[in-house]
């Protein structure tokens, strides 16, 4: 009866230091797992930071863009407006027939980092991580299409103008048609349909270019107020 109730005694004690080993590992499980929550949510929100960084670089690119395309277009909107150019300065016409556009590489500097490190979320709210997943995926690609979309056909323009041989363009060195000529080629080109189709298709395409960027203005501005909130709050 001694031996078995030292035997007893011994089981008890050897199941209690089972149970404190296995709560001492539980513990320090727990606090491992949450040092590692504290430094990925500390790296999160600094990301969280630096990506709000990047949208105010896009805000601030994207207004100037604005500026350059409403200008473009009102002075291609008065060029679409005239019907008579004998009285045209053609200098001022041909500047605005330029092929000229605004071209802009939205910042994934911070995104990229986020990208690499497979972080998939940046906040605690779900849907503001999506907006921004969404951002640089979704509208990036949308943007990047529309940039290209006006580089290329602005270029095939310039190019069209640039191959009439009706008309000298002369720059900067000295031009041999005689400047009546020069001028009644030239308005010939501009007026024809297909010259005119050409005036026209790069007015409406600018205008479409002016919409992408407010809308991406919209979108970035949204994103760094709701991420202004999101810092304020976590």
């Amino acid at each position: 009866m001694l031996t078995e109730n030292k035997f007893s005694k011994y089981l008890i004690y050897a199941i209690g230091e089972i149970v404190l080993v296995v709560i001492g590992i539980l513990i320090a499980l727990w606090i491992n797992n949450w040092n590692n929550q504290r430094k990925a949510d500390y790296q999160a929100t600094d990301l969280l930071r630096n990506i709000k960084v990047d949208l105010v670089s896009d805000t601030l690119a994207f207004d100037k863009s604005i500026e350059f395309y409403k200008e473009l277009i009102a002075e291609k909107k008065k060029l679409n407006s005239i019907s008579e150019f004998e009285f045209i300065k053609l200098d001022s016409v041909i500047n605005i027939m330029s092929s000229t556009y605004s071209l802009y590489d939205i910042n994934i500097t911070t995104f990229t980092k986020v990208t690499n490190l497979g972080i998939t979320k940046l906040s605690k709210s779900d849907t503001l991580s999506n907006k921004i997943y969404s951002y640089y995926t979704k509208e990036l690609k949308s943007f990047g299409e529309y940039i290209n979309w006006e580089k290329e056909r602005t270029t095939n323009e310039g190019n069209y103008w640039f191959s009439q041989n009706e008309f000298e363009f002369g720059g900067e060195f000295p031009k041999f048609q005689d400047s009546i000529t020069s001028r009644q080629n030239f308005i010939k080109l501009i007026t024809e349909p297909k010259g005119r189709n050409q005036i026209l298709n790069d007015y409406y395409r600018k205008k479409r270019v002016l919409d992408k960027y407010l809308e991406m203005k919209n979108i970035a501005s949204e994103l760094i107020r709701e991420i202004q909130i999101d810092l304020k709050t976590n």
